[in-house]
Order: structure tokens, then sequence, then C-alpha cells
């Protein structure tokens, strides 16, 4: 059976530029999907007319599919509630909540039953301690 996989910002990154974690993002055996904070945080990092050339054919993609996940509303309170769970033990700064992608990305793959691969295990250790989803380190 095929993994459900949500790829981390930090893989694609690796893959884009230096040609990493190839196996990862191997679509025989896995089905991808693009969570819509990874996309974002792509987005802000694109640099020249060939990498915006790049995001925008490689999101294409995942829209044509089916595959970019955007949450439902029920996602919606629930990252918001995984965010006060957070705070309230002093893992997430209101001012700075850097960890803030990584809830959505963490919510987003629970609310389709897949598994988040990253190379940020840390922040997502965090979340696993108050929110019940599927994450795993890059191979």
């Amino acid at each position: 059976m095929q993994e459900k996989v949500v790829v981390d910002t930090s893989v694609y990154i690796d893959v884009f530029n230096r040609g990493l974690h190839k196996e990862e993002i191997d679509g025989f055996n896995k089905i991808m999907y693009l969570a819509h904070p990874v996309l974002h945080e792509l987005w802000i990092g694109a640099k020249g007319r060939r990498e915006v050339r790049h995001l925008e054919q490689f999101s294409t993609k995942f829209i044509k599919l089916k595959r970019l996940i955007t949450p439902t509303p029920a996602t919606q309170f629930r990252i918001g509630r995984v965010c006060r769970k957070l705070r309230a033990s002093g893992k997430l700064d209101p001012r700075q909540p850097r960890i803030y992608n990584d809830v959505c990305i963490a919510v987003l793959a629970r609310q389709i039953g897949a598994t988040v691969v990253t190379k940020n295990i840390c922040d997502f250790e965090k979340i696993g301690k108050v929110i019940d989803f599927s994450y795993r380190a890059v191979l």
C-alpha cells in the first residue's frame, strides 16, 4: 500500500537545491500531498524567474491532482486549539509564532490521514505532544 505523505518545506528545499532526499518524492511508493503553508514558504523563498516558473509548474501539478491541502472549518478550529495548548505550555510565543506553520502542516496532514516527512523533527515532536498525527524524519 502506498504511503500518504505531506513533505515539509525543508525537505523540498534540499530536493530542489541539492538533489537530496529524492526517495521521499518517489511517486511510485507514495501518494504526495502539498500543504498550503509549505507552498507559501516555498514562494517566500523563491528567487528569480527560474525558481518562480518551477514553483508555478510544481504547484499546478498538485492543484490538477486535487492534492493541495487547505483546511476545513473543523481543521481551522483544531489549529487554533493546538496553538493555544502550545502557548500554554510555553512552546509558542504569540509575538513570534515561528512554529505556527508547522502546526498548520501537522493538522492538515492529520486532516487527510497523511504522514509529515520533515528534517525539522524537533518542532513536530513538540506539536505531537498536544495532538496525535503521524510524522517522521527524512530517510
